[in-house]
């Protein structure tokens, strides 16, 4: 397996090769070199980042003889980067140089950037703490490098191919999946370097035979088993009727639908939900419960909800025929089987990898399918039943909530922690009583607070019905504890003593989390809520990674002349940045100049300190206590106002100062 890199001048190429197995750098300047190195390693798996839209025309050009010259290869990069930067697609400047065979090239080339990524190489080697030193040679030189200059580049080419190669160890999961895929189906080996989307409607087509029979189903949302005396689910029902209506009109075009009957917010037992396109959103904001409040929580969620639709209720794409349902269902049974399996505390280590193994196979394709069905430009489009099988999953959690709600009344007790002074069990205007407490409902499970001693027996009761009814299997997770700022930020520790995390607040609290800038604020909120540990001893730790502190902002397009203000004179810096807030006040902050603004025209860059310290050379394995003048203060500040915005805890108004005459 080959790693590989182009930096492109105007009168200089340079091809970069790492390989893989022994380590070894290659670095070619010429071009009939590159084309000859390039033909004798056809048989190799080329590894590039972004290299599908960008370094693979440039080799496959250099291959076939379209871009014989520095000059040449020069124009096609700047026609394949300006349409990046526009938008335009890529066939129009395969045209222009006459690479249109690029789509048959022999060159086995995977882009490791993957599918949905967007961000640069540069930012993926900060996260990591990686040096992210770029070349001061301009790409632009109207002359031909110096030996200085080529020495320089070569140093730049070099650290982005190790870049690559760390980017492909975090994602050589998903290359192993894509390969068992290829040789599970029988696919040719080109098609490990197909995108998931391209993989997928293969596979899923490939089980097509004669005349498809589903061509022309037409499946309706009003066979469902809802309990349609409910006014919140007709009304909801009713919108996605609407919905429908827009979307067909517009021949599912979102962009030209009017936004209003795509959305809509309705109250469901007291906590404001949105229903949409997407999924359902509702939940208590700033709701605490802490585990010295003695109560218990219970999340049931549905397992896998949108590949088991798909499959129990007939929604997949009408292009793919009844083999490849059932194809598509046996994989959705085999992972779920396994999902039970590893909770087998027998299993060896072994055991359990060769079962994710075999788990990670078929969840790209279930996770990919859904958006493929709403891509009008691939094999299995079909956004009527995408739609429908998004607002089916709605109705199915709606209709759990109105189902928990109107329970069968029983005597039932409230726990002694429920109990107001003084107060009695009392039975509702409609004759229920409240067992339970909605505290959120997120696309494919709800959040309930337990209100008696029997509210989780009638609840498993109610969703054992539920599941035999819609077809579905769920999951059921306890705990005495939860922190939600909104709907989409919250913490809990669950009975086992599994921390989860969702939100922007608290994502990149886990190691795993690829993208690492600023993750010490969120281990500082997590830590605080569920361990009760002070904020500044979480961050004042002389011994944490330094990776935890710093932040990795990039300019984007419509940006230049990122700018460093300091005392001694401004410096201009390189567009992605590694960033440190400062006690240093002789440092200034981090600008940029909007290019359709006038020159000197500067911007700060948001979210960034006032005083900022920048360090682009490799910081792996330092620790912050060896950075100086870091401001741990200001982090504290901004640790805290995370923390205030899950306690619901508004920040002070300042006042003006009424002037004196």
């Amino acid at each position: 397996m080959l790693l590989y890199d182009f930096e492109v001048f105007k009168h200089d190429t340079l091809l970069g090769v790492l390989d893989e197995e022994t380590g070894v750098v290659t670095q070619l300047w010429d071009i009939d070199e590159i084309k000859s190195f390039t033909r004798k390693n056809l048989e190799n798996i080329w590894v590039g980042y972004n290299s599908a839209h960008y370094d693979h025309i440039l080799l496959h050009g250099i291959l076939t003889g379209k871009l014989s010259t520095e000059d040449r290869v020069f124009a096609c990069s700047n026609s394949v980067i300006h349409a990046q930067d526009y938008d335009i697609p890529v066939f129009n400047v395969l045209g222009k140089y006459d690479i249109t065979d690029f789509y048959q090239s022999p060159i086995l080339s995977y882009d490791v950037m993957g599918d949905g990524s967007f961000f640069s190489l540069k930012q993926l080697e900060g996260f990591i703490g990686m040096s992210i030193v770029e070349s001061v040679v301009p790409f632009d030189i109207d002359r031909k490098l110096t030996q200085e200059e080529k020495d320089d580049v070569a140093k730049y080419n070099r650290a982005d191919l190790f870049g690559t190669l760390e980017r492909f160890k975090q994602r050589k999961n998903t290359f192993k999946t894509k390969m068992l895929l290829v040789k599970e189906f029988g696919l040719p080996i080109n098609y490990v370097c197909k995108t998931n989307a391209k993989l997928t409607e293969t596979i899923l087509l490939s089980q097509n035979r004669g005349v498809n029979t589903r061509a022309r189903k037409n499946f309706q949302l009003s066979t469902l088993p809802c309990n349609w005396d409910v006014p919140e689910i007709k009304t909801v029902f009713e919108f996605f009727l609407e919905a429908l209506r827009e979307l067909e009109k517009h021949k599912w075009d979102t962009k030209k639908c009017d936004k209003t009957k795509l959305s809509m917010n309705i109250d469901i037992l007291g906590v404001e939900h949105t229903f949409a396109l997407g999924g359902v959103h509702g939940g208590i904001k700033n709701y605490i419960c802490r585990p010295e409040d003695g109560k218990k929580i219970i999340w049931v969620d549905v397992s896998s909800l949108y590949p088991n639709i798909l499959v129990q209720w007939d929604l997949l794409s009408r292009q793919i025929d009844k083999r490849g349902v059932e194809a598509f269902g046996n994989m959705v049974q085999v992972r779920m089987d396994i999902k039970a399996k590893m909770h087998d505390e027998g299993l060896s280590k072994e055991e359990k990898k060769a079962l994710k193994d075999q788990a990670a196979r078929y969840k790209l394709i279930l996770n990919t399918t859904s958006g493929c069905m709403k891509d009008k430009f691939k094999k299995i489009y079909d956004p009527e039943y995408n739609t429908k099988m998004c607002m089916l999953g709605q109705l199915s959690l709606l209709d759990l909530i109105y189902r928990l709600h109107r329970a069968e009344p029983q005597a039932r007790l409230k726990p002694s922690w429920a109990l107001a002074e003084g107060e009695n069990v009392g039975i509702r205007a409609d004759g229920y009583y409240e067992y339970f407490k909605l505290i959120q409902s997120n696309t494919d499970g709800i959040a309930l607070e337990l209100l008696t001693d029997d509210a989780e027996e009638i609840i498993d009761r109610i969703c054992k019905g539920w599941e035999k009814d819609w077809r579905f299997s769920l999951e059921k997770t306890v705990a005495d504890n939860l922190y939600e700022k909104d709907v989409n930020n919250y913490v809990f520790k669950d009975s086992s003593g599994k921390v989860k995390v969702k939100g922007a607040y608290v994502t990149k609290y886990d190691d795993g989390n690829e993208q690492d800038t600023l993750s010490i604020l969120a281990k500082a909120v997590v830590e605080y809520f569920l361990n009760g540990v002070d904020i500044r001893t979480t961050i004042c730790n002389p011994e944490n990674p330094a990776t935890d502190y710093q932040m990795i902002k990039k300019l984007g397009n419509m940006y230049d002349t990122p700018t460093w203000k300091k005392d001694s004179g401004d410096e201009i810096v390189q567009k992605v940045n590694r960033i440190f807030p400062s006690v240093d006040k002789s440092l200034g902050g981090l600008f940029k100049h909007k290019r359709d603004k006038e020159i000197g025209s500067l911007d700060k860059v948001e979210g960034t300190p006032e005083h900022v310290l920048i360090i682009n050379t490799d910081i792996r394995g330092k620790k912050i206590g060896e950075l100086d003048n870091i401001d741990y203060e200001w982090y504290i500040a901004e640790a805290q106002k995370r923390i205030n915005d899950f306690l619901g805890v508004k920040p002070e108004r300042k006042t003006r100062k009424k002037k004196v005459e």
